[in-house]
């Protein structure tokens, strides 16, 4: 059996070959190895796929970004792309011939074209042959709300009114964090509907996201949203250092966000250099829009002025925000 697996959603990809896994049952240890496709050569593909199960009827081989390898090599010059296209010619010939007690499984990071000859040598190989793509659910069409539904009602977590929403809204688009948000808030609310409270007092991304609105609010001058939100945050007892040195944190991603966009650089390119995911990278980039390098300059100078005061004493932490959320409302 072979199963071609492709896109960008790891965490669903994972479990389909986690599932797979658990059919080999007691044996699955010594029936199940994974390949780095990396650099793989076609001598140890054959021979991993070629051993026969060890006191089972399958044995399962997951090979990792090799069609993506061979594709992009493929398209070189020189002895690196004559070895790609020789190696997926033998591929797509070999695929027939493998084992029925063989589950090969490629686990492609990326999106193939349909045109890869790969994906429809595995297509053309009928009931033997599994093509499935894993795309990440998206935020704005509703995608990712709907995901976080659906995997509370498989988990069999009743979720009250928008809390789907406001966990795909927190967290973004990285399905196994909101996987394991979800089975903590399981956990602690037991047979009742999880509440957006339940997720403000549990999910530390729920802190994040209030910081967030909050840096929003104040970018759009909004005082009293920001005033509101920074007294939630204090019910729930965060910390004023603990604040502090988030809006810190999201002023200088900010900062650094609107010195990258006026060199030109794009959303991936931006994600790449700070290292973080595109979901709260664009939506830095919607705040830095609001501001101007300079204005962003002197806030972050303003916002070290203030926690240098606090842990000097000269300024009481709970006064010292209060006068900060005056003054950043405020600038021009």
């Amino acid at each position: 059996m072979i199963y071609l697996f492709h896109g960008d959603d790891e965490f669903e990809k994972s479990e389909r070959i986690v599932a797979l896994k658990k059919k080999l049952g007691d044996l699955a240890e010594m029936n199940a190895i994974t390949l780095d496709g990396r650099n793989l050569d076609q001598d140890v593909l054959l021979h991993y796929c070629d051993v026969p199960p060890f006191l089972g009827e399958f044995r399962l081989v997951v090979v990792m970004d090799l069609i993506t390898r061979l594709e992009k090599a493929r398209g070189t010059t020189g002895n690196q792309g004559k070895a790609a296209k020789a190696f997926l010619q033998w591929l797509t010939t070999y695929l027939p011939a493998v084992p029925e007690t063989t589950w090969l499984v490629f686990n492609e990071s990326k999106k193939l074209s349909q045109k890869n000859p790969i994906l429809k040598a595995v297509r053309q190989m009928g009931e033997q042959g599994v093509v499935q793509e894993f795309a990440t659910p998206q935020l704005r069409k509703g995608d990712l709300a709907r995901w976080v539904a659906q995997r509370s009602q498989k988990k069999g977590i009743r979720l009250g009114a928008g809390v789907a929403e406001t966990l795909a809204s927190y967290i973004g688009p990285n399905l196994r964090i909101i996987d394991a948000e979800l089975e903590k808030l399981g956990l602690f609310v037991g047979d009742r509907p999880v509440t957006k409270e339940d997720v403000r007092l549990l999910c530390p991304y729920a802190k994040e996201a209030s910081i967030f609105d909050m840096v929003d609010a104040l970018g759009n001058r909004r005082t009293a949203v920001a005033f509101r939100l920074l007294a939630q945050m204090r019910q729930q007892g965060a910390h004023p250092l603990y604040l502090l040195t988030m809006i810190v944190r999201q002023y200088r991603i900010l900062l650094q966000v609107k010195d990258y966009m006026n060199q030109g650089m794009r959303l991936k390119e931006i994600a790449a250099a700070l290292k973080l995911h595109p979901y709260p990278t664009e939506k830095a980039m919607r705040q830095a829009r609001q501001y101007s390098l300079e204005q962003l300059q002197r806030i972050y100078d303003r916002l070290l002025e203030t926690d240098v005061a606090i842990k000097t004493g000269q300024l009481e932490a709970n006064l010292a925000l209060d006068m900060l959320v005056v003054e950043l409302a405020r600038v021009a």
